[in-house]
This record gives C-alpha cells, sequence and structure tokens, in this order.
C-alpha cells in the first residue's frame, strides 16, 4: 500500500497538518460565524414568536372591538326602532287630534248654519205674519168701507192670496 501513497505522493505528515489546519478553519468558523448566526437566529426566531403572540393578542382586542362595535349597532338599530316607533305614534295621536278639532269645528259650523237658517226662518215667518197683518188690515179696511157681495168677497179673497204668493 506504500506504493500506492507514493505513486499519489501521499505524505502522513501533510495530510494530518492539511487535516488539522481544515479542523481549526473549522473551529474558527464556528466560533465567528456559526454561534453569532445560531444566536441572531434564536433572536431572529424569538422575534417572530414575539410578535406571532403580538398579532393574535391583537386580533383578539379587534374580535372585541368587532363585537363591541356590533353590539353598539344592534343598540343604535334598536333605538332607532323606537324612535320611529314613538315617531309613528305620536303622528297618530296628532292625526286623531286633528281629525278631532276638525270634526269639532266642522260640528261647530254646522250649528251655527242651523242657527243662522233657523234666525233667518223665524225672521222670514216674522215678515209673513206682519205683511199678512197688513194684508188682513187692508183686506179689512176695504170690507168696512162698502158692502160685500159674495162676488165682493170672492175677488178680495183672490186678491190676498195672490198678494201672499206674490210675497
Amino acid at each position: 500500500m506504500d506504493a500506492i501513497f507514493e505513486a499519489l505522493a501521499f505524505n502522513i505528515w501533510t495530510f494530518l497538518f492539511q487535516t488539522i489546519n481544515v479542523l481549526v478553519v473549522l473551529g474558527g468558523l464556528y466560533l465567528i460565524l456559526w454561534k453569532p448566526l445560531k444566536k441572531t437566529l434564536a433572536s431572529r426566531g424569538e422575534k417572530i414568536e414575539g410578535d406571532l403572540k403580538e398579532a393574535a393578542s391583537a386580533r383578539e382586542k379587534a374580535e372585541e372591538l368587532l363585537a363591541s362595535y356590533q353590539q353598539q349597532l344592534n343598540q343604535a338599530q334598536q333605538e332607532a326602532q323606537n324612535i320611529l316607533q314613538r315617531a309613528n305614534e305620536m303622528a297618530e295621536v296628532t292625526r286623531s287630534e286633528i281629525v278631532a278639532q276638525a270634526k269639532e269645528e266642522a260640528a261647530r259650523a254646522l250649528e251655527q248654519a242651523r242657527l243662522e237658517l233657523e234666525k233667518e226662518k223665524r225672521s222670514a215667518i216674522a215678515a209673513i205674519r206682519s205683511q199678512t197683518a197688513d194684508l188682513v188690515v187692508a183686506a179689512a179696511s176695504k170690507v168696512l168701507a162698502r158692502t160685500l157681495t159674495s162676488e165682493d168677497q170672492e175677488h178680495l179673497l183672490q186678491e190676498a192670496l195672490a198678494e201672499v204668493e206674490r210675497l
């Protein structure tokens, strides 16, 4: 086997020296690069884990806020519904009051018109009675002024009736 090592120009001392050099370089790289890289990766992992926890906390807060806003929205909708209901009730009451007031005013106007008509009727009856009395007096004075025959009576009656119709 020595022949193979000599053909390859393999020197055990050179091999050991190169192996030690590689181990020293690897050890130096481990100390210089691997430990800081490991610390950086660990701190980065902790930061990511903290960010995930913070994100979960923020999500929980957002869900709580969403639930709170949803509850407030529901309350606002309920309040708006109550306000609309009260407004409708007030409108109905106001409408009823206006209708009742209009009926009262119509009844008063009707009563006033009826009283006015009754007054006019009494006035017209009084005027007819007065004119009838004047006609009776006129007819009586004519009767007294002369002696009446049945033709005169018929003629006076026709005149009185014509005068009443004319009035």
